[in-house]
């Protein structure tokens, strides 16, 4: 296993870009992984058909700021990874309105009982997700994330990461994704020159890179609902 796909390394790899960062003190947090706080690895498939590649993990459990591993199991945390969080819901919510997970669990048609549940369903049909920013990264304090976190995370991180996974197809969710993809190969040739991720001519895409570009599926994307969908008919069949 390339020694850059754990944790530890990982930590390193932001904490030394965090000391470049002075700017960055208590928005990037570089030591804190939620995923491998969450133990998402345990959930890996044998084999991934299909890896979710998002952007960054939550920064918030409700109205408090999240601060240490402790927090990433905490109920009210909403990460993907995190069993321990269900999500309430509401009879008659519009499309798209919910959290990440649960918004991926419908468009996939995973009907489990319980976060865990469909965290079981989703791993069952050979599917992973992974951040393109690992470690936590306070958009509330600093809305944008920097080009240079992305490109750090995606070469030190994210490239070790998809390698050892080795998905037989990927799916960038949103913008920060397709950055990130932007600097690792093969998806970086297949990338060259793309815009947004709703500007793209997706079915080249994915015919060239087993690639599959859609909008962030959050309520800010509504208008690209069918677009979505269409993506996760693909998925469904992929996935089986």
């Amino acid at each position: 296993m390339d020694i850059r796909h754990s944790p530890p390394a990982m930590r390193e790899a932001y904490r030394r870009y965090a000391l470049g960062r002075p700017d960055l003190c208590g928005i990037l947090l570089p030591g804190l992984l939620p995923h491998d706080a969450c133990d998402a690895a345990s959930r890996r498939p044998g084999r991934v058909k299909v890896l979710f590649v998002a952007e960054s993990p939550p920064w918030a459990a409700g109205r408090h700021e999240i601060a240490e591993p402790a927090d990433c199991r905490s109920p009210g945390y909403p990460y993907f990874w995190n069993d321990r969080y269900d999500a309430p819901c509401r009879p008659g919510a519009a499309p798209l309105s919910r959290g990440l997970a649960e918004n991926l669990f419908r468009l996939l048609g995973l009907d489990g009982s319980s976060r865990r549940e469909n965290l079981d369903l989703f791993a069952a049909k050979g599917l992973f997700l992974v951040d393109t920013v690992r470690c936590v990264f306070r958009k509330n304090r600093r809305p944008a994330i920097p080009a240079d976190l992305i490109r750090m995370s995606a070469c030190e991180t994210l490239a070790p990461e998809v390698a050892a996974l080795a998905p037989d197809y990927v799916v960038a969710l949103g913008n920060t994704a397709l950055l990130g993809l932007r600097h690792i190969e093969p998806y970086a040739s297949a990338l060259r020159g793309a815009g947004t991720i709703t500007g793209l001519s997706r079915e080249a895409i994915f015919e060239e890179s087993r690639l599959l570009c859609l909008p962030y599926p959050g309520g800010r994307n509504r208008r690209y609902l069918a677009s979505i969908e269409s993506g996760f008919e693909i998925l469904r069949d992929l996935a089986g």
